[in-house]
């Protein structure tokens, strides 16, 4: 049941017959595209075997090369593997933002509103480790979300924050190469994918969401360095929070301009005759220059549920006039830099690692696999994080995850994290004990019961791995393997 206010307004803007393709693909439930993200920092290019052994097809998305459909009937959220990290589910759709941020090794980059995490993981594959990637949710529970889901994915390299755009602009004017704004929208795109979409809708959201993206979007700018992209975007049809949006940002900020970028198949551009004339009036441009940003807003991109494999979305890539900052001579770091921690906290890790982990080149803090733990051993709280030596000082920041936990210092001694066992590859453990996927062990190990192992085995931490790809840490002794999974992350399968 579609609102009445909402298909009045979508028939108006489409046309009888467009429109009535359109409807159509909403009561069309097989219609629903199902998609997955492989998660390249855990994933090797072979993963077809795994993919397969969950009833995923090897047919992509079109705009994420390591994207893939998959039927309705397969269920990977109950698989290992996506305890594992291998791959993050995502709408097929929202996975086109990333695309055109065009994030790579090396940026800096903000996700400005980043919960559940879909593009925050998404982003950080393509920056392979390298880098910085600030991610930001203002409401706490679903920030907590977003730290595990990049604690899931084993990222490095990540500063996950829990504030309003008004303070980060007041901390990182001028900072990011490159800024995502996948702003809070009305959902119109989610009506076929979240039943509670559609009933939750009304016209007065449509105008509270457009007022609030305008907030958001000036915020942003503020942080963007000149020669920076902004990709803005929502998963909403409504004019007043696409087109308008971009219309009323680009009035007000002549530095920047939309790129015009190549489509893919059934993406489709924004349309600027469907802007108010209340809107334009608001502006108080002249004539001419209102064509101009007019024209500009054309290139703005939709996607439409019958018109592609996936559900309704807008974006509109931004970019501010400038060169962007030679990073060699860029050692600006907001904050300041975060304090080490003391000499002894760094002897209990160092005595871990030395006795845990394999290392390619111990003095560079470079594993086997090529992982680095080079950086900044600090505190925070009882917990023991590495960082870049260039990420942003958290003190006064509402910090959920600053970097890689590490671990936690007790005593005279350090535990190493779940975050930890998730980043590193099996090569990188002295000690490993795989189980198959689809086997009782890696279940219960999931449910976090004690299991049983060769009695001739290695005492010591052990790195539990489903197959290749590593899951969580065990302790043996004894014959048994002590189980260290998360009790909030446990099973019942």
């Amino acid at each position: 049941m579609l609102p009445e206010q909402f298909c009045i307004r979508m028939q108006g803007l489409l046309g009888e017959d467009e429109y009535d393709s359109f409807i159509r693909s909403f009561g069309e439930n097989d219609e629903r595209y199902h998609a997955l993200r492989i998660n390249r920092l855990k994933a090797g290019d072979a993963v077809d075997a795994e993919l397969a052994a969950i009833g995923i097809s090897t047919e992509q998305v079109p705009w994420e090369e390591d994207g893939y459909y998959y039927e309705g009937e397969a269920t990977p959220g109950k698989s290992p593997y996506h305890e594992a990290g291998l791959y993050y589910i995502q709408e097929p759709s929202a996975m086109a933002p990333v695309h055109f941020l065009d994030p790579r090794p090396g940026d800096r980059i903000l996700d400005l509103c980043a919960a559940p995490g879909g593009k925050s993981t998404q982003i950080a594959t393509k920056m392979a480790g390298e880098g910085l990637l600030i991610t930001n949710e203002i409401n706490r529970d679903r920030a907590r979300i977003l730290s595990l889901n990049v604690e899931r994915l084993g990222i490095r390299n990540a500063l996950v924050l829990n504030e309003t755009p008004e303070s980060l602009s007041g901390v990182f004017e001028g900072y990011f190469d490159k800024i995502l704004v996948d702003a809070p929208c009305s959902g119109e795109g989610m009506f076929r994918k979240n039943e509670n979409a559609s009933s939750e809708w009304s016209p007065e959201n449509v105008e509270l969401c457009g007022d609030r993206q305008k907030g958001i979007l000036e915020h942003a700018a503020m942080m963007l360095l000149p020669g920076g992209r902004l990709v803005y975007s929502t998963c909403t049809f409504a004019v007043r929070e696409n087109e308008e949006s971009i219309f009323r940002f680009l009035a007000t900020h002549p530095d920047f301009h939309v790129k015009k970028v190549e489509l893919f198949e059934g993406m489709a551009n924004g349309n600027p005759s469907w802007i108010s004339d209340k809107c334009l009036a608001e502006a108080g441009l002249s004539e001419e220059e209102s064509k101009r940003i007019l024209a500009e807003v054309g290139d703005s991109i939709r996607l439409w549920p019958h018109k592609l494999r996936g559900e309704g979305h807008f974006l509109c890539v931004l970019e501010r006039e400038g060169q962007l900052l030679d990073r060699e001579k860029d050692n600006y770091v907001p904050g300041g830099r975060n304090l080490p921690a003391k000499k002894e906290i760094q002897k209990l890790f160092a005595e871990f690692a030395s006795e845990a982990l394999v290392f390619a080149d111990k003095d560079k803090m470079l594993l086997k696999s090529g992982i680095s733990l080079a950086g900044t051993l600090f505190m925070f709280g009882e917990q023991l994080y590495l960082c870049d030596d260039r990420m942003p000082g958290i003190n006064g920041l509402k910090c959920m995850r600053p970097g890689l936990h590490l671990g936690t210092v007790k005593k005279d001694r350090f535990e190493p994290s779940h975050a930890l066992a998730l980043a590193i590859r099996s090569e990188d453990a002295v000690n490993t004990i795989s189980f198959a996927e689809d086997s009782a062990d890696i279940r219960q190990f999931l449910n976090g019961q004690t299991l049983r192992c060769d009695k001739s085995a290695a005492k010591g931490w052990t790195l539990i791995t489903v197959g290749q790809y590593s899951i969580g840490w065990a302790k043996q002794a004894s014959g048994m393997l002590k189980n260290h999974y998360p009790k909030g992350l446990r099973i019942n399968y």
